[in-house]
């Protein structure tokens, strides 16, 4: 029986996705990285469903159209917070990465617009990252959320560093989502490559900085911060989260969230 247990155990580890149905529509807002669609593809052919990727970066779209060249899959330019779809034309909905790009306050804009997309009993899962916590494993991320929050401030642009966990349970359920449950998952660790990439990315947004004396603080001391932070021992990112919520309706299907027995499920009341 152990064995048995240890191998379902390990199956799910493998495939996040065991349990979900793709054999509807399926819609991913945002490409992300990019290595998600091409996983979603390959099962939502076999399920013999659809797949609509949505970004407004078209370049983002044209280098996955390139790879997946499919008649099951459909591209469209868009913003989330404007789907070209029809109302409840969509079975899955599924946001990686994109939430923490909009402000708090627009969570229930763009919740209402995923409401009108989706079909009665149509299934919501929004992966993202909260923000660094005081435990001392975060403190290298604290310190590049600092360090990008302050440009952002400088530069009059919006960052996109974490998500309010309860404030999108709120909002959700003022909007009329239902079964709601949120998974906890933890960070990656933080290497020297990681280091490296984010004080580039750091010199570069701080080339454009106009504030010569801002900018010398940013190069000179935040950056020496930053890997002071890093040296204090195992770093990791901040964990991340799975949000499932469903909007009532007949069509619901049961939809198992397959995490390892170390995920912290988190009350949401």
């Amino acid at each position: 029986m152990t064995n048995a247990v240890n191998q379902e155990r390990l199956a799910e580890e493998l495939d996040p996705w065991r349990g979900v149905s793709f054999s509807g529509v399926t819609l991913v807002l945002g490409t992300g990285t990019g290595r998600q669609v091409p996983l979603l593809a390959e099962k939502i052919r076999q399920a013999e469903g659809l797949l609509v990727v949505a970004d407004v970066a078209t370049a983002h779209l044209d280098a996955l159209r390139e790879q997946l060249v499919a008649p099951d899959i459909a591209w469209v330019q868009a913003r989330a917070r404007s789907i070209p779809l029809l109302h409840e034309s969509v079975d899955l909905l599924l946001l990686n990465g994109l939430l923490r790009e909009l402000p708090t306050e627009r969570f229930g804009l763009l919740f209402e617009e995923l409401w009108r997309t989706l079909v009665p009993g149509g299934q919501l899962r929004i992966a993202d990252i909260l923000d660094a916590s005081e435990d001392p494993a975060h403190h290298a991320w604290a310190e590049r959320n600092r360090i990008v929050r302050r440009l952002g401030l400088a530069l009059r642009r919006p960052v996109a560093v974490s998500v309010d966990l309860r404030a999108a349970v709120r909002l959700l359920r003022g909007t009329g989502f239902e079964e709601m449950r949120a998974t906890l998952l933890p960070g990656y660790i933080l290497t020297d490559a990681w280091l490296q990439e984010t004080a580039e990315a750091i010199h570069g947004m701080a080339g454009r900085v106009v504030d010569a004396n801002l900018r010398r603080l940013i190069l000179n001391e935040d950056i020496e911060r930053l890997a002071q932070a890093y040296m204090q021992g195992e770093q990791r990112a901040p964990e991340r989260f799975v949000l499932q919520a469903v909007k009532p309706g007949d069509l619901s299907v049961a939809m198992e969230s397959p995490f390892t027995e170390s995920d912290l499920n988190i009350p949401l009341d």
